[in-house]
């Protein structure tokens, strides 16, 4: 074996490093904390070994998988922390590093975090990162203009990282609503993370040959699962719960495959929006939902500054400076410097794709925001006068929902993919209730979604009932004990399918002949 030697280096003392070493590596075949470099250095001293040659004060090493191995092959001086619930997933381990860092050190300024199978992130990469080390920041590498590992966190928000990190996702979300600033790391290496035994053996072969190894290029990269038809996409949002007929499963698959937005128009409560829920768990991306009102503005739906911290960072130069004369171009260009920039749901899903943007009830929305629109659904990019243009690396699934309370005009449904969707028939209704409330008694699920389309047949009422009505009342009619629907039950539920006074008064009257037949 490689002799382990520790290298030595002159401490920072404001950062911490902390690798996430806890994985079994199911797809690898073993825990990667254990796999060796050529020379058979292990990941996990390789790792922990980077960060204290780049000067970190302290180094915490997150185990979970063959703890006691793992532990074996840590670099002397490490803070070994073993992660309860490794098994849950990169969140659960950061939780575990997190917390013991929150109670030994919170006289340093950040923490930085690295995953072990991440074997090309070297020194140098470390040491940029830890240049912006301050008990403020958020930031990360990127590689080829995909945000990968280290990621710094300062002080400030280690709270908020302990309180969100879950899953495989760890603190994606936290990230992704504060605005991360990223550093671009391409000239240093590729950053990728090893998780099969394929990507192993490629990576070696790149080493063997001399070459720095290099992610595919972006375009090149395909981040979603292929999809390779209509039925294909059925059966995945099947798998969600979500049950669609033909014609929307084509449309949805056509807009996949051409990079098309997709413009969902119906009726309230048939779908719409959940289809956009469902597309993002079957594809396992986030979702990025944007809640359309009369009013919106770029400022609320695509970016805006920071003015309080802005100004605090004004009166935190004129305080450092004292006497001593201030560039006031380098103080407005730091002004609007990426840390004061407050991302909104569309600039997020820019910067975070693949993401599915969901554009709810864009009819509520006025002709100013719709042109606004424009820009980003024909090229993928916005332009912010005082920062510059973001392009998505991988366009956003944009999914925009009208219930046709006022018509969308035609320059944006131009640019749209488009599909009315339906009440669903009879059979589909109660296998939506089945898969959604499968708790529910089949003969209680059939009766609900029965009464319900019968209401739904009814011209009278000011608002029939759609599918998230109809799930409603089963779930309520479920929490009371029914087992099926008789009359003084139906009665006493009817808040659950209908939301007007005047609609529960007229079926209230009737309620006996619609239960009957």
């Amino acid at each position: 074996m490689h002799p382990l030697r520790r290298r030595e280096a002159e401490p920072l003392g404001t950062v911490v490093g902390m690798v996430l070493a806890a994985g079994a590596g199911r797809r690898l075949g073993q825990p990667k904390a254990l796999v060796c470099d050529d020379d058979g250095t292990p990941w996990v001293w390789r790792a922990a070994e980077t960060l204290q040659a780049a000067g970190a004060a302290a180094v915490y090493v997150v185990v979970g998988a063959e703890a006691e191995a793992v532990r074996t092959v840590v670099p002397p001086g490490c803070v070994v922390v073993e992660a309860p619930d490794w098994n849950e997933g990169m969140g659960a381990s950061l939780r575990a590093g997190l917390s013991q860092v929150m109670r030994e050190r919170l006289e340093d300024a950040a923490v930085l975090v690295m995953l072990v199978d991440t074997p090309d992130v070297g020194e140098a990469v470390v040491r940029r990162l830890l240049s912006g080390a301050r008990p403020d920041v958020l930031s990360r590498a990127t590689y080829d203009g995909v945000p990968g590992h280290p990621v710094l966190i300062g002080r400030e928000h280690w709270r908020g990282v302990l309180e969100v990190a879950a899953g495989d996702r760890g603190a994606r979300h936290y990230l992704r609503d504060r605005g991360v600033t990223l550093i671009d790391c391409d000239d240093l290496g590729s950053g990728r993370d090893v998780d099969t035994a394929a990507d192993l053996g490629e990576w070696r072969d790149v080493r063997q040959a001399g070459q720095v190894p290099r992610l595919p290029d972006a375009a090149a990269r395909s981040p979603l699962p292929e999809v390779a038809s209509a039925g294909a996409l059925a059966e995945r949002l099947s798998r969600t719960g979500y049950l669609t007929d033909d014609g929307l499963a084509t449309i949805g698959y056509l807009a996949l495959a051409m990079h098309r937005p997709l413009l969902l128009e119906g009726e309230p409560g048939t779908g719409k929006t959940a289809l956009a829920e469902a597309l993002a768990e079957a594809l396992g991306v986030d979702l990025i939902r944007l809640q359309c009102h009369e009013g919106i503005d770029a400022s609320q739906a695509l970016y805006d500054w920071d003015f309080a911290r802005q100004i605090l960072h004004l009166r935190t130069v004129e305080a450092v400076s004292g006497d001593r004369e201030v560039d006031q171009v380098e103080v407005e260009k730091s002004l609007f410097d990426e840390r004061f920039l407050l991302a909104r749901p569309i600039l997020q899903a820019l910067r975070e794709s693949p993401v599915v943007l969901l554009i709810d009830e864009i009819d509520r929305a006025d002709d100013e925001f719709e042109a606004f629109l424009l820009e980003v659904l024909s090229t993928n990019q916005v332009t912010i006068p005082e920062y510059g243009t973001v392009r998505a690396t991988h366009p956003p699934i944009v999914v925009l929902t009208s219930n046709r309370t006022r018509e969308v005009h035609d320059a944006l449904k131009r640019r749209c993919l488009y599909h009315w969707v339906d009440h669903p028939g009879l059979e589909r209704e109660i296998e939506i209730v089945r898969r959604r409330l499968p708790d529910v008694p089949p003969l209680l699920a059939e009766q609900v979604a029965r009464a319900t389309q019968r209401l739904r047949a009814r011209d009278d009422l000011v608002k029939p009932p759609g599918v998230a009505e109809t799930l409603d009342w089963a779930q309520a009619l479920h929490t009371l004990g029914a087992s099926e629907l008789d009359l003084e039950r139906a009665a006493s539920t009817l808040g659950a399918v209908l939301k007007y006074r005047e609609d529960a008064e007229r079926v209230r009257a009737s309620l006996d002949k619609i239960l009957a037949a």
